[in-house]
C-alpha cells in the first residue's frame, strides 16, 4: 500500500514528517469504508423518515471531510513551498548529528552523498573519530540536502495522493448510495438524470411515458376533431341524412261512404 511505503521511507530516511501523519493516512481508507457503510445504513433507514436522520448522516460525512482536510493540509506543508522546507531539514539533521545517530550514515548511503549543505557539513564519520572524512573515504562530491528534500516532498505527495483518491471514491460511493433507489427521498430528479446519462441512457422513462400519452391524445384529437357541444353532432347527422334519397308520401283520396250511399238511393 502507498501509505505503508511512505511510512517506511519516513522512518528509514529520518524525514522531518511526523510518522503519525503517515499512520493517519494509512487508516484513512479503513475509516472511510466504515463511515460510508454507516452512511449507507442511515440512508436505508431514512427511506420512511428522511428528515429524522439527516443530522447523523451529515455528521458522518462531516467527520470524513474534517479528517481528510487535516491529512491534506499537513501533507501540503511538507511539499510547498520548497524554500520553507530547508529549516525543517536543517533542524532534523542537527538533531541527528548531536545524537551521533547512525541515521546520518543511512541518509548518506541512500543518496550517495556526504554532509548536509556541503560534503563536510556535519557528515559521517563524525569529527571526533579517527576515520577520514566522508568525501575522502567514500569519494563523494555532492551534499545530501537537495535529495533529502526531494524525498520529503515525494513521500508527502504520496500521502496527499491517498487522501485525494479516498475523497473521490467516497463522493462517488455516496452519490451511488443516494441514487440506488429511484423512489428514494434522497434521489433528486437531477441526480437520477445524471446517473442515467452516466450509464448511457438517453431519455427518462417517465418522460417517455408522458410523451407517449401526449402523442396518443393528439392522435385521437386529430382523428375525431373538436366538438363545441352535443348539438353539433346532431346537426352534422341531419346534414348527412339530407344527402340520401327523399321519400314522398303518396296522395290519399278521402271518400264519404254515407254520401255515396245516399246518392245511389236517390
Amino acid at each position: 500500500m502507498i501509505p505503508s511505503y511512505a511510512y517506511s521511507q519516513i522512518r528509514y530516511l529520518s524525514l522531518p514528517i511526523p510518522p503519525a501523519l503517515a499512520l493517519f493516512t494509512l487508516v484513512l481508507p479503513l475509516i472511510t469504508g466504515i463511515s460510508t457503510r454507516g452512511a449507507y445504513g442511515l440512508i436505508q433507514r431514512s427511506k420512511n423518515e428522511p428528515y429524522q436522520l439527516t443530522i447523523p448522516l451529515i455528521a458522518v460525512i462531516g467527520f470524513q471531510l474534517i479528517y481528510e482536510t487535516i491529512v491534506v493540509t499537513l501533507s501540503l506543508t511538507y511539499i510547498l513551498p520548497p524554500s520553507s522546507l530547508v529549516c525543517g531539514l536543517h533542524d532534523r539533521w542537527q538533531k541527528l548529528y548531536a545524537q551521533k545517530s547512525s541515521a546520518i550514515r543511512t541518509i548518506q548511503d541512500s543518496f550517495d552523498c556526504c554532509g548536509f549543505k556541503t560534503v563536510g557539513d556535519r557528515s559521517f564519520p563524525f569529527q571526533d573519530s579517527k576515520r577520514p572524512t566522508c568525501a575522502a573515504d567514500y569519494h563523494r562530491s555532492s551534499s545530501c540536502w537537495e535529495q533529502w528534500r526531494q524525498a520529503e516532498q515525494t513521500n508527502a505527495g504520496l500521502l496527499l495522493l491517498v487522501a485525494v483518491i479516498v475523497f473521490i471514491v467516497k463522493v462517488l460511493s455516496i452519490l451511488s448510495l443516494l441514487t440506488t433507489r429511484e423512489d428514494s427521498s434522497w434521489s433528486t430528479p437531477w441526480i437520477r438524470r445524471f446517473k442515467r446519462r452516466a450509464n448511457g441512457d438517453a431519455e427518462d422513462p417517465e418522460d417517455d411515458h408522458r410523451a407517449s400519452m401526449r402523442r396518443l391524445i393528439e392522435d385521437n384529437a386529430n382523428r375525431e376533431g373538436y366538438h363545441d357541444g352535443p348539438d353539433e353532432s346532431v346537426e352534422r347527422g341531419n346534414r348527412s341524412g339530407d344527402q340520401g334519397p327523399r321519400v314522398e308520401p303518396s296522395p290519399l283520396t278521402v271518400t264519404n261512404e254515407w254520401h255515396d250511399e245516399g246518392t245511389s238511393r236517390a
